[in-house]
């Protein structure tokens, strides 16, 4: 009974977590796709000029495809979190989904790097919105925080037994939010306070 009240309070939480990520990213969905439509009308207009070298339109097609690699990875980010995670839970892949949205918005002035390992060997135990709530809770107020230029840096470690993902970033400190702790440790979720490391926050899944 406890487990599923645990699963029922962590997907409640997930879903206001949605609504930021979705609010973040809607910005720079919009700033791609202006991106894409600009480059390309002005490579139709230029195409359409006697004499215009194809060197002259190579900057703005490759404008167009940078935007597009960009809306590319917001829209299949966005797609992966609207469905339900499917279990056991691969944390790497997981942690690259969130990443890329808690990084987005016109006002983030931080990134988010992920580092390490997905796969087999990354398959946790834990329920799907409960492993996405522990990775984005943490992430979105790190990065909100974070100065001009600076990243938060996530580090995915494969032990025996667990799987460790390490947060740290130099604009002050990455803390596990009060409101959804409760909930994640039912879940099965652990994680420490790194004070000696620049405030970076360990969290640990159990392997699936």
């Amino acid at each position: 009974m406890a487990a599923r009240a645990a699963a029922g309070d962590a997907r409640v939480l997930w879903l206001a977590i949605v609504q930021q990520l979705m609010g973040r990213a809607s910005h720079d969905v919009k700033d791609a796709l202006n991106g894409v439509a600009v480059n390309l009308e002005v490579i139709r207009s230029r195409a359409e000029r006697d004499g215009v070298p194809a060197s002259a339109l190579a900057p703005f097609a490759g404008a167009a495809g940078h935007q597009l690699e960009r809306l590319t990875s917001l829209l299949e980010a966005l797609l992966a979190i609207a469905r339900p995670e499917r279990e056991p839970v691969d944390v790497g892949v997981t942690l690259q989904r969130v990443a890329v949205l808690c990084a987005a918005s016109g006002s983030a002035k931080g990134t988010v790097v992920v580092h390490g390992e997905a796969g087999e060997d990354a398959l946790t135990r834990v329920p799907g919105e409960a492993v996405r709530l522990a990775l984005a809770a943490p992430l979105l107020e790190a990065v909100s925080a974070s100065r001009e230029g600076t990243a938060v840096q996530c580090t995915v470690r494969v032990a025996s037994n667990d799987i460790h993902v390490r947060m740290a970033t130099e604009a002050g400190r990455v803390t596990m939010p009060d409101s959804v702790a409760d909930v994640l440790r039912s879940a099965g979720v652990r994680w420490a306070d790194e004070e000696h490391e620049a405030g970076a926050l360990s969290l640990v899944f159990p392997r699936a």
